[in-house]
């Protein structure tokens, strides 16, 4: 296997753990319709991909009186209520690995389905803008995750042979749009009930340090 001489991340769930942002700001609007949405439900079903999908979905999930462009609005909106209310979490690890990456000279890009409004200021928060040579969100594409618009422009961007590039997911949605681009993906998910979710990932590891470990090891780093 090729050397690796640059590694893209996803956001949500893979670096940050937000997934419960995302799920609490669905729930406060979806209240308003008194419709109630199951957390193992929206994890399995709805984690890691855009709003305006998820909206469709829901709507027809709950038959809901309002547009997808409303309901993406509304829970956007309440979104970024919900982050500016909250303490920031990594996922295992996150920190440890961005060094490692770091420290080794290798050049790390993020790709996310979240808009970059909500990426940018949580980018801020937490302090690890200062790790990414760039970032491409749903706002910079015209078809975010599963598509793989995201992550076709971030090659072109990047100017490297696909062969050096690693991915970094952890949802069916992020893989899809990882692996419709030609990309080798390492999903990381410890959730035994989620990982038939990323079966279509090159390799499944618990954990991004698992993942490093193993690079470390093929001797690709």
């Amino acid at each position: 296997m090729a050397e690796i001489k640059a590694a893209i991340f996803d956001f949500d769930g893979t670096l940050v753990d937000s997934e419960h942002y995302h799920y609490n700001s669905w729930v406060e609007v979806l209240k308003d319709y008194g419709a109630e949405l199951d957390y193992d439900y929206y994890i399995k079903t709805y984690a890691g991909t855009p709003s305006p999908i998820n909206a469709k979905a829901i709507i027809k999930q709950f038959n809901l009186p309002i547009s997808s462009e409303d309901l993406t609005y509304k829970r956007e909106r309440m979104a970024e209520k919900v982050v500016k209310e909250s303490e920031v979490e990594f996922m295992p690890f996150a920190i440890e690995t961005l060094d490692f990456f770091k420290e080794k000279n290798i050049p790390i890009y993020l790709v996310t389905g979240s808009p970059r409004n909500n990426v940018e200021y949580l980018l801020e928060k937490t302090d690890i803008a200062k790790y990414f040579e760039f970032i491409i969100t749903r706002t910079d594409v015209k078809k975010s995750k599963p598509d793989p618009e995201s992550y076709i422009t971030a090659v072109e961007k990047i100017s490297l042979p696909k062969t050096n590039l690693i991915v970094f997911e952890d949802t069916k949605t992020g893989v899809a749009s990882a692996k419709g681009a030609d990309l080798e993906c390492f999903a990381i998910q410890a959730d035994e009930n989620l990982k038939e979710n990323v079966q279509a990932a090159d390799k499944i590891f618990d954990s991004l340090r698992e993942a490093t470990q193993y690079l470390e090891k093929e001797d690709r780093i």
